[in-house]
């Protein structure tokens, strides 16, 4: 028998199906728990780490704002797209009230992609590789054949400014407008107080757009 690894199991099929319709943000938190913190198989896990297959948009999408609304603690209800329409997803605070469309897109996505395939393959990974999005494939293939090396502080902040920078230009286009835009990025490579050194150059940035 030939199995599809592009085929969602049940339990992630039934996440997704219920995400496209108004979700209470407090389920949408336990059901994102109950997900990550059940079984998963092993092909469902490598294709989040290398965001492939099923499971793309719940490691680009879903998950981003996840780790949005739980930060800044809003309530409410949400409900995902899940499809290439525009926006990725709407918030509103009650059944009654307008909802806010929320865009999602990922800094250092291609970055994000081979560290997880990387991982999945070799059952380690380095942190950061550092090349921006546009790079040409053979710059992450040559990269990534290199042993794990350190690097600076200052490395990751002009790549992750530059990754910020780049999905901000992608998202300038008038049917974006009144949306709020989250970008994700990878900002586990540096302590959390480092990140203020950049904080400026993209509040400028954004501000421009």
């Amino acid at each position: 028998m030939v199995v599809n690894m592009n085929l969602p199991s049940p339990r992630l099929s039934s996440l997704l199906t219920r995400l496209t319709d108004w979700i209470p943000i407090s389920e949408f938190e336990a059901r994102m728990r109950d997900y990550f913190e059940g079984d998963r198989p092993q092909a469902e896990i490598a294709d989040f780490r290398a965001k492939r297959g099923a499971v793309k948009s719940l490691r680009d999408e879903v998950t981003p704002v996840l780790h949005h609304i739980k930060f800044v603690r809003v309530k409410g209800e949400i409900r995902f797209a899940l499809n290439n329409t525009v926006p990725d997803c709407w918030i509103r605070e009650t059944p009654s009230a307008e909802p806010q469309g929320l865009e999602v897109t990922v800094a250092q996505s291609r970055e994000q992609y081979h560290l997880g395939k990387e991982l999945t393959e070799k059952g380690i990974g380095r942190g950061f590789v550092g090349l921006p999005d546009t790079a040409p494939e053979s710059a992450f293939v040559d990269r990534l054949a290199k042993p794990r090396v350190m690097y600076s502080t200052a490395s990751p902040l002009r790549a992750i400014a530059f990754g910020i920078k780049l999905c901000l230009q992608k998202k300038n286009h008038p049917k974006f407008v009144g949306l709020d835009l989250l970008i994700e990025a990878p900002l586990r490579s540096l302590p959390n107080e480092r990140w203020s050194q950049i904080e400026n150059e993209l509040r400028e940035a954004a501000g421009s757009r």
